[in-house]
């Protein structure tokens, strides 16, 4: 994970000169050479941050800041390549045509209405990242439940650098507003270390989880990364998760339920299957981290299939990728007799920006 944000840090510094050439042009205050530098020095926070943050002896509250400015720069960089790609062929269509008065007047009002647009769609996916929304569905499973139940899904948090207890205390709220039967997380509670956890002890609020029969959750690509799967294990079962790794269980409310190892860790899981519930009397779910087994589910004879993993490309038009990824990126679509759900997650990564997608809980009612 480390050459990742080496990686694009380096690419950040190289390609910071290029765009600040373009939005200086368009306002004066921008010709500074301390903004310039204030540039260059924010894919270096970034990647500072990611790498290093976890091992310096600095509380979570305090690195919060600077994890928070190192992702703004994210999303800015993202939206500022866009822009300068179309900046490098306005200015080719100029010098095509003689690169007159009229063109170098059209260039300034390009940088200025680009920096200004960037700089709205920052603000805006800023706003939209922490303000989450709940997701209702419906599916009548067909297998004549005593009496509905109602799930809360929640996928992708991400504690982390970004973010940490408070936000894991209005998680829980936002959660035990719902009168959940069974509350299930569908992966990543982790984001990249489960250093800020442990300091922070962010995990602790989720505790507080008002339920019926159970707060289950299941393992994702980012709970991998860190390397103590078995320490974030009892963490989450020290707060009362049943955490689910190729295991599946029996609830009261007649549900089924199997939960899965992450596709990354085993793309060819024979749990799926071998796990599957065979009482017709019973709701037959599934729930795993990424959404890469529709049919699959179907064909094993599950009733409900649960994932999340794509943030809904989190940042448009990246949910053009995810769309092209996976059979269903974000949303609710029926699969034969099988209902899946793709949740675009509460949590982020890397940027605390969204565009295109809100934060959400989904509330599944079973009928």
């Amino acid at each position: 994970m480390r050459s990742f944000f080496y990686f694009w840090s380096a690419v950040g510094v190289l390609l910071t000169g290029l765009y600040w050439l373009m939005y200086r042009r368009g306002f004066t205050f921008l010709n500074h050479a301390f903004v310039l530098c204030f540039f260059l020095c924010l894919p270096l926070l970034f990647c500072a941050v990611n790498v290093w943050g976890p091992s310096l002896a600095i509380e979570p509250r305090l690195l919060r800041p600077f994890a928070f400015l190192g992702g703004y720069w994210l999303a800015f960089f993202h939206y500022s390549v866009y822009a300068g790609i179309l900046y490098i062929l306005l200015r080719l269509a100029g010098l095509l045509a003689g690169n007159g008065a009229a063109w170098q007047h059209a260039y300034t009002l390009y940088a200025k209405g680009a920096f200004v647009v960037v700089m709205a769609i920052l603000v805006y996916g800023a706003w939209n990242a922490v303000h989450p929304v709940v997701r209702e569905v419906e599916h009548d499973t067909g297998k004549n439940l005593p009496q509905p139940v109602k799930i809360v899904l929640v996928t992708d948090i991400h504690l982390g650098s970004l973010f940490g207890r408070q936000y894991a205390v209005e998680l829980t709220e936002l959660i035990n507003r719902q009168n959940a039967d069974v509350v299930l997380f569908g992966g990543d509670q982790v984001d990249n270390s489960l250093t800020y956890l442990l300091r922070e002890k962010s995990y602790e609020p989720l505790q507080n989880i008002i339920n019926k029969y159970g707060v289950y959750g299941i393992l994702g690509n980012h709970d991998h990364f860190d390397g103590r799967i078995q320490t974030e294990l009892e963490l989450f079962h020290s707060v009362g998760f049943h955490m689910l790794v190729d295991e599946a269980v029996d609830l009261p409310c007649h549900i089924h339920l199997v939960g899965l190892e992450d596709y990354r860790s085993e793309p060819r899981n024979p749990y799926l299957e071998r796990l599957a519930g065979q009482d017709p009397g019973k709701a037959n779910l599934l729930l795993e981290h990424q959404p890469r087994r529709f049919w699959e589910a179907e064909k094993a004879g599950y009733d409900l299939y649960m994932a999340g993993h794509t943030h809904g490309g989190q940042q448009a038009p990246l949910n053009f990728v995810t769309k092209r990824m996976y059979l269903l990126d974000y949303g609710s679509k029926k699969f034969g007799n099988m209902m899946g759900i793709t949740s675009c997650g509460y949590g982020l990564w890397g940027s605390p920006v969204r565009i295109g997608s809100t934060p959400e809980i989904v509330v599944i009612t079973l009928k």
